[in-house]
């Protein structure tokens, strides 16, 4: 099977074993050892999330594009309204 397959397999049960618990994220993950920001990144990705590509996407200056999305690993989003010069130093940050 499919590692990348296996591991979000194991991440959504993980997540649902979150929700059945009725404990904080915070609580969740100090119990059972678990990286908080993967846990975050994960329960992201969760929401809907799992038809975002991965890698990068081609932007060009005139697309008219006015709004890009940067996820980061470890769950923080940002929102750029189309400031390219920013993106990139957003990027270059992490």
């Amino acid at each position: 099977m499919n590692n990348l397959k296996e591991k979000r397999s194991a991440m959504h049960a993980m997540i649902e074993d979150w929700q059945s618990s009725g404990k904080s994220k915070k609580d969740y993950c100090l119990e059972k050892g678990i990286n908080e920001a993967k846990f975050y990144y994960w329960y992201s990705r969760s929401n809907g999330k799992e038809d975002t590509p991965l890698g990068f996407i081609p932007i060009v200056r005139d697309s008219g594009i006015r709004e890009i999305e940067v996820f980061y690993p470890n769950g923080v989003k940002l929102k750029v309204n189309g400031d390219l010069p920013l993106l990139a130093q957003l990027i270059r940050l992490y």
